[in-house]
């Protein structure tokens, strides 16, 4: 066994030899210490002697030197020290100290080693700016610096459910690094965001302050009573002192401190402040610094090729690469049992999970431990144990202060919003009636009344849980939305508006209106449960049907009102075609007594076709033949149903038919579609608003309506009302009143983004579990569905409901089109007759020039028969005379031929012609 021993020790000497021959890393290490005492300094020499025979730190044939001065006062000294003692004898780490008197010979240790990146360890230096690692590059500490203390206030506070603080800090470093420490520990330690720490205050003094009084004052009137204070032992004296007058120290009062404000000799009885347990031990956190250091050095040794540090101040040569690589393996080291606790550091070089005691002053100055901090192995995480009651607190109590103080005077807004706030402009607040409460407008000096369903809540709630008010109206009647203001300047916020942001800012303590509740509002102010219950919907105005001139034409399509005009044409023909060929029609009468019994023609067919159709008497002109009267029969029996079609058709369009709404919901593919010619708002930065833009299947719809969108409701709903808007977006409750006020609205589709409304108060205010407790009562104890009943419902929409079952009433408007028609077939009638009156008036002219001319012919036809017959009656005179030789004869013939006629002889014109005139085309 011995052997096999042996043959381990020597194969580990010859592969820890091989490894130092591949990197060629030196055997010998030494260790700068610059410390405040004599002691320090022997216990620093004896604790490096003893590191070398710790196997478990030092591998065999490396060993370890200490070089080590007394820490200067004057910080030039001790740099001046550190080259000529420590650099020049190549050290590979400092320890550092913290003097008796002076503050900057650590910082001046820190400045001169770190140019050169050698690894300084600090043992006692807590100031916050030794975490800047672009100033202190290469600088740990085995101490936490004071701006830790936060992470165990915040434990503290959320031991003892204290939600609400107010923190006094000093101006300095140290002061602004615990509060952004407490801020950020406070927000991020927990994921419930009902749990977070509220900073409802912060005073921050310059040092060396003469009075606290002015400031104190201020912060009397807060609601938290918990105070976190850092401050130095003079200014927490004087702090002390002040606050002891204002009486802030008495009971109901909480103050929790660090560890410099804890030794003010004044600190008053019940204080709670905070010790760092080996705080004062420099020789436990000179061993730790130490052993954390041959730990890096050890692991690099194996890992790293190391170089020898620089050995002059005066040749700044090139950059000690392996100071780097050693400050980071120092850095990631952790010792489980190390003398002062659990060593690990963090990104910074600083000391975590450091260990605290709570400490509680009691009469005449006496500190008592009653609680501690510490590094739980099982959890591995901090942990905090408290002897609660132990604790004396302010005012010699012993039972737990509340932590703060609940105002019974509120200051209450609300925001105008039918039927839950009606506002009525008053000049004076006597004007009020019983019902309605003063609600001047926020910072102006407009006077107004409210009255409505958040104002009688408010009545409730004030007369549940013991509190008066004071009421205030919004005047910019919004709710508030999440902005960045003043975006073109470096560094701008986003801020919340309207009566969110009054809430937020601490300007208000409640808002009852119909509030919604969302995630993004719910993560700055409070909610109570909800009082109403609730979502979104559509607001439209009913589709007006369409009363135009041709409105009484609406029961047939266009495509049959054709085909009724073809076919009454179509049969008027046949009609006419059956009775012209039947051998029994009465088409070929012959004339007796000289009249003329009336025929079936084509005009006659077709007046028959149109009587029958229109249900008006046919005396005359109807077929004879039995062809043509069955063709008659089954028109008629067309014309009745056609006709009675229409008059239940008639009924329904212009009596009995109600409109529909144009949307089906918000799904709707009119409103999905951006191309639509459909416009649709909302109210800018409300509920609503934020929904949408939540909503990723939205997005599309929220781009086109955002540049439609209101200022406030009131305006959107007059719009909708006007035919201005299509469709308002906004919640159910608002929009099923106003479609109750006014038959013409109408809410389209089912409910959707479902939520509530809720009383809103600020974060971690003390009335909200009191105002929820008072809103579930009031739904059990049947308050809320009276509110309802009285605000909501009373004008419900039965009236609406009964007018839909109601037949509308016909007027003017809706049958203007048939006094048209009757008004066009009169003008027709008159135009009509003017044309026959003219064109028989022409016809009677040319009726008058025929009987003259034919009068002319018959005249000349009887001179032309009597000249025959007179010629005829001379001629054979005339031969006989001549054969007998008698004169006379000529004379007769002569005067016969000159045209002399005797008495009984018709007188012929002389303007006739000698022609016979063609008379053969005129009608006898």
């Amino acid at each position: 066994m011995f052997w096999i021993l042996l043959v381990c020790s020597l194969c580990s000497l010859v592969n820890a030899d091989a490894d130092r021959r591949r990197y060629s890393n030196p055997t010998y290490y030494n260790v700068g210490g610059v410390l405040s005492s004599n002691e320090s300094i022997a216990f620093f020499k004896d604790t490096i002697s003893n590191l070398n025979f710790k196997d478990k730190y030092v591998p065999r044939g490396v060993t370890y030197h200490d070089y080590s001065i007394l820490m200067d006062p004057n910080p030039i000294k001790t740099a001046l020290n550190v080259c000529k003692d420590l650099i020049a004898h190549r050290v590979y780490a400092v320890v550092v100290s913290h003097p008796l008197t002076g503050d900057l010979s650590p910082a001046a240790v820190s400045y001169t080693s770190g140019f050169y990146h050698i690894p300084v360890i600090g043992i006692s230096s807590r100031d916050s700016a030794f975490s800047d690692k672009n100033i202190h590059v290469s600088f740990l500490r085995t101490v936490p610096p004071y701006s830790h203390q936060a992470d165990v206030w915040v434990d503290v506070l959320k031991h003892f459910n204290y939600m609400k603080v107010i923190v006094i800090h000093s101006s300095d470093t140290d002061g602004r690094a615990i509060l952004g420490r407490f801020q950020t520990t406070s927000q991020s330690i927990d994921e419930d965001v009902d749990r977070k720490v509220f900073v409802e205050q912060v005073i921050e003094f310059e040092p060396g302050l003469d009075s606290f009084s002015d400031k104190l004052i201020e912060v009397k009137s807060a609601q938290a009573r918990v105070f976190l204070m850092y401050a130095s032992k003079t200014d927490a004296e004087i702090i002390f002192r002040d606050a002891t007058y204002l009486n802030m120290t008495t009971t109901g009062y909480v103050w929790i401190v660090t560890e410099q404000a804890l030794d003010a000799a004044n600190a008053p009885e019940g204080l709670l402040g905070l010790r760092l347990v080996n705080a004062t031990n420099e020789h436990a956190h000179i061993q730790d610094s130490i052993y954390v250091l041959a730990s890096a050095i050890r692991d690099m040794n194996t890992s790293e090729e190391i170089n020898a540090p620089p050995s002059d101040c005066d040749n700044s040569g090139s950059i000690w690469t392996t100071g780097r690589l050693l400050f980071d393996y120092i850095r990631k080291q952790r010792l489980e049992n190390g003398a002062t606790g659990h060593v690990a550091f963090d990104d910074h070089g600083d000391r975590v999970h450091a260990e605290y005691d709570m400490v509680n002053v009691r009469a005449q100055g006496e500190h008592v431990a009653v609680g501690k901090y510490f590094y739980s192995k099982d959890t591995q995480k901090m942990r905090l144990e408290l002897k609660e009651h132990e604790i004396i607190w302010m005012g010699r109590s012993s039972t737990k202060p509340e932590g703060f103080m609940i105002p019974t005077h509120l200051k209450v807004l609300t925001i105008e919003e039918k039927p839950f706030v009606y506002a009525r402009r008053v000049d004076d607040e006597t004007e009020c009636f019983t019902e309605e409460i003063f609600c001047p407008h926020y910072n102006t000096n407009q006077l107004y009344c409210c009255k409505g369903f958040c104002m009688d809540l408010l009545r409730y709630l004030s007369k549940a849980i013991n509190f008066t008010y004071s009421l205030a109206l919004s005047p910019d009647g919004q709710f508030g939305n999440y902005i960045i203001r003043n975006f073109s300047q470096p560094g701008a916020k986003k801020e919340w508006t309207g009566l969110i942001g009054e809430l937020v800012y601490e300007r208000a303590d409640m808002i009852v209106a119909p509030l919604t509740i969302n995630p993004e509002r719910a993560e700055f102010i409070e909610f109570s449960k909800p009082f109403k219950y609730q979502g979104i919907t559509i607001l439209e105005k009913k589709p007006s049907r369409s009363s135009t001139l041709v409105s009484f034409l609406q029961p047939f399509s266009n495509t049959l009102w054709i085909l009724v005009m073809v076919s009454v044409h179509v049969v008027a023909l046949v009609l006419y075609l059956l009775d012209r060929f039947s051998p029994f029609g009465r088409f070929k009468l012959a004339h007796i007594d000289g009249t003329e019994e009336d025929a079936l023609n084509l005009s006659s067919a077709i007046w028959f076709a149109w009587g029958v159709l229109l249900n008006s008497g046919i005396g005359e002109g109807t077929p004879r033949s039995f062809s043509a009267r069955v063709l008659g029969m089954v028109w008629a029996g067309f014309a009745m149903i056609i006709v009675a079609s229409y008059t239940a058709n008639l009924a329904a369009f212009l009596v009995l038919e109600r409109p529909k709404t144009k949307l089906t919901g918000i799904n709707d593919a009119r409103l999905r579609n951006t191309m639509e010619n459909l416009t649709c708002a909302t109210v800018k930065g409300s509920a609503v608003d934020m929904y949408f833009r939540r909503q990723v299947e939205l997005s599309n719809m929220y781009r086109t309506m955002e540049a439609n969108n209101y200022d406030n409701a009131e305006q959107a709903i007059q719009d909708v009302k006007n035919g201005k808007l299509m469709a308002f977006i906004w919640d159910s409750s608002r929009l099923e009143f106003e479609a109750a006020q006014d038959c013409e609205l109408v809410t389209a589709g089912e409910l959707f983004g479902r939520s509530g409304y809720g009383v809103g108060l600020q974060k971690g205010s003390p009335w909200a579990d009191l105002v929820t407790l008072a809103i579930l009562d009031f739904h059990e104890s049947g308050i809320m569905e009276s509110l309802d009943n009285q605000w909501i419902l009373r004008n419900n929409m039965l009236n609406c409901e009964e007018n839909e079952k109601t037949p509308n009433t016909l007027g003017l408007k809706n049958m203007a089109g048939v006094f048209i028609l009757v008004l066009a077939g009169i003008v027709g009638g008159i135009v009509l007759i003017v044309i026959e009156v003219v064109y028989k008036r022409h016809q009677i002219k040319k009726q008058k020039r025929m009987e003259i001319a034919r009068h002319a012919a018959d005249r000349w036809r009887g001179a032309v028969e009597k000249r025959k017959t007179l010629r005829a009656a001379i001629l054979p005179s005339q031969r006989r005379a001549k054969s007998n030789g008698v004169k006379e004869t000529g004379s007769i013939s002569l005067a016969v031929d000159r045209g002399v006629r005797r008495r009984d002889e018709p007188r012929i014109p002389r303007y006739m012609p000698a022609y016979t005139p063609d008379v053969s085309h005129l009608v006898v």
